[in-house]
């Protein structure tokens, strides 16, 4: 029963439609994941060395065999293996501009390839292929994320109650140090519970422009691009009509990230991870998480924004 009188409950926006009205929207990227795995049940998957430990985390969870890969400089698999029965292949969208990666192994692997977008989340699926994005890389919401099945599939679970908004309304006040700390404890609470997408997060996306979001990140993408192209150790294809995460940028030499703190230029590590795995191998991979800078590209910027960021790393 809905109670009636007292003090004020969160206004959410709710006026909009929902991103991924033909997904099933939970909670987290790994609820999709143990969603996925539940219903495969798979005997071996394919998992690409650079990626953070979240996402292997439901395959400990389930007690699902994984087997790494390497990626070479264009950011594609090095092999790809044979698959026995059971077996799939897990495969990441880096930076939301792989796409033309994404459909050659769709060619390859058909039904056993595995698409992780959460890098891309203007993507509405692939057909015939099970995939997931998340809300929460693109957007300051507390949970969100949206399966792809190939097939019917029922998910009974709750809408997620273990939000934190904490983090989110310490930065809105500028409160930047207290705002981190709490930041990375709420990222300690989740796990990989399947739950579906809380009231709070669902409100807040319907209130999103996601057309402009869309353009935004297009435009500061170019705009860094423009700027850092010939200083850019990957190649980028930049033909494809896609929303990407952000501007991935690999300079000559590692770029002091205090110094980029210390002016206010918050820029993140994917994945620190791969550091401390003790396996051996996969050097290209431990360069990216050190060396590689995720530039953001998001829609709070604007290119006169980014101006100071592209401007320092050009005097390095």
């Amino acid at each position: 029963m809905r109670p009636i009188g007292g003090f004020f409950e969160l206004e959410l926006p709710c006026h909009g439609e929902a991103p991924h009205p033909r997904a099933h929207a939970l909670s987290t990227g790994r609820a999709c994941m143990v969603v996925m795995l539940r219903q495969l049940r798979p005997r071996l998957v394919h998992v690409p060395f650079y990626t953070c430990d979240a996402v292997l985390e439901p395959f400990r969870e389930l007690g699902i065999a994984t087997r790494y890969y390497a990626i070479d400089q264009r950011l594609f698999p090095c092999v790809q293996p044979t698959l026995g029965d059971g077996d799939f292949f897990l495969w990441i969208n880096y930076f939301g501009v792989c796409r033309g990666h994404t459909e050659a192994l769709k060619r390859h692997y058909a039904g056993r390839l595995l698409i992780d977008d959460t890098h891309n989340f203007f993507r509405q699926g692939h057909v015939g292929f099970w995939s997931f994005t998340s809300a929460r890389k693109y957007f300051g919401v507390p949970d969100g994320a949206y399966l792809y099945p190939p097939v019917e599939v029922a998910v009974d679970a709750k809408p997620f109650e273990g939000i934190s908004l904490l983090h989110s309304v310490l930065r809105t006040l500028g409160r930047q140090v207290e705002a981190f700390a709490a930041y990375q404890e709420y990222e300690r609470s989740l796990d990989c519970s399947v739950s579906r997408i809380s009231a709070v997060s669902e409100g807040l996306l319907r209130g999103i422009d996601l057309r402009s979001t869309a353009k935004a990140r297009r435009t500061n993408f170019a705009y860094l691009h423009e700027r850092l192209r010939a200083r850019n150790l990957l190649s980028i294809d930049t033909s494809l009509d896609e929303v990407p995460f952000c501007y991935p940028y690999l300079p000559s030499k590692p770029v002091d990230r205090y110094a980029l703190y210390a002016d206010a230029m918050f820029v993140p590590s994917l994945w620190s991870d791969t550091l401390v795995r003790p396996n051996q191998g996969f050097l290209w991979e431990r360069r990216l998480s050190a060396e590689l800078l995720p530039l953001p590209i998001d829609h709070r910027y604007t290119p006169e924004n980014l101006r100071r960021l592209a401007d320092h790393l050009l005097t390095i």
